[in-house]
């Protein structure tokens, strides 16, 4: 091997508002594929809170051969000065970068930031292995490089076909307790098939769908599980895509007898993928919460979006779910193109039409690569540039970045206000709903802890404060499985 030892640094993807809630998985594949081959890893959580001198003592006392920096395209000029910075302090280490910036910008990520020697782009895991094995970058596909001052990109590299092949991770090359939730995260699948025209994760990780056999998915489970874990997230973007394979999935949970677990579908699944069958084995195993992408309330924008779904498929979805027991979360985006305040008004009948425990309103992103990028530059309707908003640490929750005739800007920032008191609606439902199971004392605590529950400045501690975080999700764990000995 030619580098033996590797520093994995994750940009920080803490804010104001959410804290470090898990650890880097992406990283955690590649630490786990280098120590098969006999590789040192260490990982740095910038989002755990390390000072530019508390990050450059740790690159000097594990002296690494080479760093690898993984980023988003949230706050890149940090994330560039970071590296910079690094360069500055340490010349003679080779500085790395991959993840989804990478994967989307390519060659500009590179051209950009002078400190970055190479880019990996989309998986790594066994390009970076042959990196550290010696062989040259110009021969590595999926490798970005320097050439004459020039930055060159060696083509896509095939993608990983057969995901049992690729280790899971054991070792996070971090300490597991420093983070939120005592939670485990499991990614079963890689690539997203769909083309919804906002959304950079097809760019990021390919459209091609590969999914793990579910003996691999329950493996990582048991292994956890036998290690005193209890919570899970699946972290797909398409986890009930194959129906048959999701079942299972659940019957090998079922079969190894991996009792009282808590598993969640946070990252969103497609209601056009999810039936009553489906749903009943995924809540017989511990499935507890899912969350439907839906984006908009009406055909009209759905086909806009290019979501490939109707409102009536989600719906029913949405239905079932809530009939089955799941707690269930429903996200919007605001501000699709051709999208009316009536149309907006649609997305919030839904949202109040069933017994859902949160909604979530999100101003529409245009990242850079994706359809809706290249329409809203075309029209000329970014009211803030986009080097501007995606470097902006408040986020873009309340501001709007781009207008359209529909929705003009000021029309925009009142209606996130109308939609900031839905949100706290539908929570404080939820919250009663939930405080109905205890009686009187459930009753009593809704009375005078129900305001408190939906505030900014609790859901901020939620986000952010690992004791409330760990206390909840206790709390939260008791009550569901109260729920199932019924």
């Amino acid at each position: 091997m030619k580098y033996k030892k590797i520093l994995f640094i994750r940009a920080s993807l803490a804010t104001a508002w959410v804290g470090a809630v898990s650890p880097p998985i992406g990283i955690a594949y590649l630490v786990e594929a280098l120590k098969e081959h006999g590789c040192e890893c260490k990982t740095i959580d910038t989002a755990l809170g390390y000072s530019p001198d508390t990050l450059y003592q740790n690159i000097r006392n594990f002296q690494p051969d080479v760093i690898g920096i993984s980023m988003l395209t949230y706050k890149y000029k940090d994330t560039y000065s970071m590296a910079e910075d690094i360069k500055a302090h340490f010349p003679d280490i080779p500085i790395i970068v991959g993840g989804a910036h990478v994967s989307t910008l390519r060659e500009n990520v590179l051209e950009s930031c002078n400190a970055f020697d190479y880019g990996f782009v989309r998986e790594a895991e066994e390009s970076l292995l042959e990196f550290c094995q010696g062989k040259a970058p110009s021969q590595i596909k999926g490798v970005l490089h320097r050439d004459n001052g020039h930055v060159v990109y060696t083509g896509d590299r095939d993608y990983i076909k057969d995901l049992d092949s690729v280790l899971w991770p054991k070792d996070y090359g971090i300490d597991l307790n420093s983070y939120l939730s005592k939670e485990i995260l499991i990614l079963s699948s890689r690539g997203c098939p769909h083309t919804c025209i906002f959304c950079p994760v097809s760019l990021a990780i390919g459209r091609k769908l590969r999914v793990r056999s579910p003996q691999s998915v329950v493996d990582e489970m048991e292994y956890w599980y036998r290690a005193g874990y209890r919570r899970f997230a699946m972290l797909d973007d398409n986890f009930t895509f194959y129906k048959e394979r999701t079942i299972a999935i659940c019957d090998e949970i079922k079969r190894r007898g991996l009792n009282n677990i808590i598993i969640r579908c946070g990252n969103g699944i497609r209601a056009d993928r999810v039936d009553r069958e489906v749903l009943e084995r995924m809540k017989d195993v511990g499935f507890t919460y899912v969350s439907y992408r839906v984006e908009s309330g009406n055909n009209r924008i759905l086909k806009t979006l290019k979501k490939g779904e109707t409102i009536e498929q989600i719906e029913e979805a949405v239905k079932t779910s809530i009939e089955l027991g799941f707690d269930v979360t429903l996200f919007f985006v605001v501000g699709s193109p051709g999208e009316t305040i009536e149309d907006v008004e649609d997305s919030i009948r839904v949202s109040l039409k069933y017994s859902v425990m949160d909604v979530r309103f999100y101003n529409l992103i245009p990242y850079p690569g994706t359809e809706l990028f290249e329409w809203v530059r075309s029209n000329n309707y970014f009211v803030k540039q986009p080097e501007d908003y995606l470097n902006d640490a408040s986020g873009f929750s309340t501001y709007p970045v781009f207008e359209t005739p529909e929705l003009p800007y000021q029309t925009r920032i009142k209606l996130m206000e109308k939609l900031d008191n839905v949100t706290k609606k539908v929570r404080k439902n939820a919250i009663r709903n939930k405080l109905k199971a205890m009686g009187m004392a459930g009753t009593v605590a809704y009375y005078l802890l129900g305001d408190i529950y939906v505030s900014d400045s609790f859901q901020a501690l939620i986000r952010q404060n690992k004791t409330i975080r760990r206390v909840l999700d206790a709390a939260y764990s008791r009550i569901r499985r109260k729920e199932r000995s019924r």
